[in-house]
């Protein structure tokens, strides 16, 4: 059939407009412009384009054809001639809707430059042959087209968008991008599997598809403002939910991208770019600070600055919890090195977006917010997209956001201990100066140091408690238990005992109260008390038969720590709070006995351990790993000018080695940095990986860190 009369509009409106599927196909040779182009005002953009029957768009389930939604073939089914056939039947109506936007795009925009559109007629006249290609290759496999339900999500994206600018982003830059993939993902496969003739159409496809991205690349730099990198003014011309993420197939094809004209750096940043395509994602925020927030009692509450940096430094992490799919809130954009690092070791990027951008998340639904803690800070940030939450937060009552209820007081784990008759060794309680005297009195002889140890209600990682020793108190410590008293009411008093190691238990509380058990982590912490990392994989790796004996019988610390954690989540869910908790535990030595104290602290929020059980997949079986927090003067003192070179350095000791394939590869040795060092200021997540603990010192000792505690668990041979 040929096409008459013959313009580039007329063109345009027949495969728009026709319901021949066989006009719609018709190459139309050479054709002028319109000298008198219809004007934009005029133009009104159909609800769906003109097809025959059975052929038809759908939305969602609502659909009066006969074809019903088939689900993408599997790779294990594409042995079959007819599953074959049915993924070109889905590339055959992906090709007939670009043909149809592309009449769309030249209609809307006849005053667009002549170049672009005799460049999108070109484009159409092989998208016609592709889908000409596809048709006579379905039939022969025994797939009809219209078979499988069509579906409308490429029209309803594009069909609305306001500019050629616009478009050559979306269709070119994203969808035709992605294509680029798929068919050198399914060209592979078919040859596989033997079908010669659906991998020469696939190989056909890519390398056209490719000039079609070329196209909108070259259109789309002349048009951007240029004001910043090509990969952000494409990625701000796109409209949700048009993302990135769709510009990705099932693989990467660097070479077929630098065919299409686009840049290394664009390429690089969009292969470890993720974003949801369609699952609600949830909303991750780092703010290590919500404890302190609720204990200061004060509206206008600003972290310190060293909490600040951290909270800066340490933010990207929370991506470690998520999905690809989901969101995590940072102050700054984790540099491509390091998510490719990431990448590179096994671990799942999520999508990053500027804390400075959440309103322009207003457009999407979330299924949870998971900040670090819950604090006045947080409800007011997430204040202007909290409509967009899928399942409303039920809010714990709010008298438990002051300091003195609030879910993060020690006082409620040292009740919870009470109610649970775990309160030995004791915590007392002191509500007067007087009372914390003679409490101290009365722990003293139960320390092996006859050290006494008074916290306030917020203390953590060595902040907010005093030691006093054979029940001698300096002016210094009176002041302390005085003002602190004033200014809580009380102070927490207990025996200083003899650690020997830490342990906790996580668990998920639902809104509901039901308390799910999630896992177990070591950790370990510096003199001064302050949390300095965990030991991952092989928790006991270091500990002799007496400690593993007393953890694995039945009814051994595991058990006793696991129940723990479950009956503190019941009691926590009867205050208001749900979400992630932790309780902290430790081993200490008792009259020369080992002993379980299986509740220490309770953290309703995330915790550092959280993200350990996180990373532990990612590590071999039977191996072990130390995920270690350095600071920059850590760093420092190793001799290193940088959190890059310390990491450099620690790479050349330890080169990453991996067990099994891509998709199920674990670490069996090297070195990884969690958050980036490419920007990191104030401290260094370390993950090194090896068969046992004693070679993840050596790798940090030989990189010139040093850490009393490893060092010493690596020698003791318990």
């Amino acid at each position: 059939m040929t096409l008459a009369p013959g313009t580039i509009n007329q063109f345009a409106e027949q495969i728009l407009f026709s319901d021949s599927l066989a006009l719609k196909l018709a190459s139309p040779g050479e054709l002028p412009d319109d000298v008198e182009a219809l004007r934009l005002d005029y133009f009104k953009t159909p609800d769906f384009p003109g097809r025959p029957a059975g052929l038809n768009l759908s939305r969602g389930k609502t659909s009066n054809e006969a074809s019903e939604k088939v689900s993408f073939p599997s790779r294990a089914s594409l042995a079959s001639e007819r599953s074959r056939g049915l993924v070109l039947h889905f590339f055959a109506n992906h090709e007939l809707l670009a043909l149809e936007l592309m009449a769309l795009a030249i209609l809307k925009w006849p005053d667009a430059p002549e170049g672009f559109r005799r460049g999108l007629v070109r484009t159409m006249t092989e998208e016609q042959s592709h889908m000409r290609l596809y048709l006579q290759r379905m039939k022969e496999l025994g797939v009809e087209f219209g078979e499988a339900r069509l579906n409308s999500f490429f029209w309803d994206c594009l069909k609305d968008l306001k500019s050629p600018a616009e478009f050559s982003a979306a269709m070119a830059m994203t969808f035709e991008q992605a294509n680029i993939d798929f068919a050198l993902h399914y060209e592979n496969i078919f040859r596989q599997e033997g079908d010669l003739v659906s991998a020469g159409i696939m190989k056909q496809v890519r390398d056209e598809e490719i000039g079609h991205v070329k196209h909108g690349v070259v259109w789309f730099e002349r048009w951007r403002p240029k004001c910043e990198s090509l990969f952000r003014e494409w990625q701000n011309h796109l409209t949700f939910p048009i993302t990135p993420a769709r510009a990705k197939g099932i693989c990467f094809d660097r070479e077929g991208r630098i065919r299409a004209g686009l840049p290394l750096d664009f390429i690089d940043e969009l292969e470890v770019h993720n974003q949801s395509k369609g699952r609600p994602p949830r909303l991750f925020l780092f703010n290590p600070g919500c404890e302190q927030e609720i204990e200061a009692k004060a509206n206008n509450w600003t972290a310190p600055k060293p909490m600040q940096q951290l909270e800066s430094d340490y933010a990207s992490m929370m991506g470690l919890l998520g999905h690809a799919s989901d969101v995590v809130l940072v102050d700054q954009l984790p540099s491509v090195e390091h998510l490719r690092s990431l990448q590179d070791a096994g671990f799942t990027n999520p999508e990053f977006v500027l804390k400075s951008q959440i309103s322009a998340l207003k457009v999407r639904k979330f299924w949870s917010f998971e900040p670090w803690g819950w604090s006045p800070k947080v409800r007011k940030l997430f204040k202007p997209i909290e409509g967009h939450l899928l399942q409303q937060r039920k809010e714990q009552d709010e008298s438990h956001n002051s300091s003195t209820t609030s879910v993060f007081s020690k006082t409620v784990a040292s009740d919870i201990r009470n109610t649970l008759q775990l309160n030995h060794p004791p915590t007392i309680k002191s509500d007067s100066y007087e009372l914390a005297i003679n409490a101290i009195k009365a722990v003293s002889h139960l320390s092996p140091s006859s050290t006494v140890v008074l916290k306030t209600s917020f203390s953590a990682s060595g902040r907010g408690m005093v030691r006093i020793k054979n029940e001698t108190i300096d002016v210094r410590q009176d002041t302390w238990i005085r003002s602190t008293i004033d200014k809580n009411g009380h102070v927490l008093v207990e025996p200083w005992l003899e650690k020997v190691l830490d342990l906790s238990a996580h668990v998920d509380i639902s809104s509901d109260g039901v308390v799910t058990f999630v896992g177990f982590t070591r950790f370990w912490t510096d003199i001064r008390g302050q949390y300095k990392g965990h030991i991952i994989g092989r928790l006991l790796d270091d500990c002799g038969p007496e400690i593993l004996e007393l953890w694995h019988r039945d009814g051994g610390w595991k058990s006793q720590l696991q129940a723990t954690a479950l009956s503190a989540g019941r009691e926590i869910h009867k205050l208001g709070y749900y979400g992630p908790m932790g309780v902290d535990a430790f081993v200490y030595r008792e009259n020369g006995e080992l002993k379980l104290r299986p509740l220490v602290e309770i953290n309703p929020r995330y915790s550092m351990g959280r993200i350990a059980l996180a990373i532990m997949p990612r590590i071999t079986a039977k191996h072990c790993a130390t995920w270690i927090h350095v600071s920059a003067k850590d760093s420092q003192a190793g001799k290193h000018q940088s959190f890059v070179e310390l990491l450099e350095d620690l790479k050349k000791i330890h080169p990453l080695e991996f067990s099994g394939t891509d998709k199920g590869r674990t670490i069996n040795q090297g070195v990884v940095a969690l958050n980036d060092p490419f920007q990191a200021k104030q401290a260094l997540a370390i993950l090194v990986v090896g068969r046992h603990l004693s070679q993840c010192y050596d790798v940090l000792s030989g990189g010139g860190l040093h850490d009393a505690y490893l060092e010493l668990q690596t020698k003791a041979g318990r």
